[in-house]
């Protein structure tokens, strides 16, 4: 029951914050009365909320989310993540692995960069990102994963790319162009404390305006930055890394 209750939340998301029952029964694949039943433990518990006849993520898991070490570490990314969108004015992310995937925990969005599909909370394949390949870069052991699905196996290959990887761990860069999106590319810089990399942060910008090299001074001073921040601090992340 536990596990269908956090596949039933999984169901929210920045374009879904409001859905009815009939939503969540088709988006999370469960029957009808299965949902229901489920919603009205969440209900009882506060971990959702009622709108009307529909219903919310409620305000208690805002709440307990806001412990977690991913919340502190955005909590003191953000003030060097607003410089660094100033300094480029484009739009800036932050976002740490998990498994194959990256999870965004901050996203600074920038009227003259184009729209990117990262979402606060949402993920991507790491793979298709700048900021994956920054933490790919840096995850033990560099194996390749099970190849059974595109994204793992799109994945394999890049982890197989042994020079693109190095290149990425001696220069402290990474980039992405069109995977993400198209017309989209970006420059990506992990956050280091010692050698581990706890999480990265990227500068998205229009594919057609060049390499992105007059970005990497301000992601190196801006990574730079925020470790010696975490360095001093206890908000360093669990290892998800594949």
């Amino acid at each position: 029951m536990l596990r269908k209750a956090f596949d039933v939340l999984e169901v929210f998301d920045q374009g879904h914050q409001v859905l009815t029952l009939s939503d969540i029964s088709r988006r999370s694949g469960l029957p009808k009365s299965t949902a229901h039943r489920i919603m009205t433990i969440l209900l009882d518990i506060r971990a959702v909320e009622r709108v009307g006849q529909d219903y919310r993520v409620g305000l208690r898991m805002f709440a307990i989310g806001s412990r977690s070490a991913e919340a502190r570490l955005r909590d003191t990314a953000l003030p060097h993540l607003e410089r660094l969108r100033r300094l480029t004015r484009q739009t800036v992310h932050l976002a740490v692995l998990d498994d194959t995937d990256v999870v965004y925990l901050e996203k600074l969005p920038s009227n003259i960069s184009p729209a990117t599909p990262a979402t606060v909370g949402g993920q991507l394949p790491a793979e298709s990102t700048g900021v994956g390949r920054a933490l790919l870069a840096f995850a033990r052991p560099l194996s390749a994963p099970p190849t059974g699905s595109p994204d793992q196996a799109r994945l394999a290959k890049l982890l197989a790319s042994s020079d693109y990887l190095r290149n990425v761990r001696l220069s402290g860069i990474a980039s992405e162009r069109e995977k993400a999106a198209r017309g989209l590319a970006c420059m990506a810089a992990p956050i280091l404390v010692g050698n581990k990399a706890f999480a990265a942060i990227s500068v998205s910008f229009t594919a057609g305006d060049g390499d992105g090299q007059l970005f990497v001074n301000p992601l190196r001073e801006t990574s730079a930055a925020i470790s010696r921040a975490l360095a001093g601090s206890a908000c360093t992340t669990a290892d998800r890394s594949i």
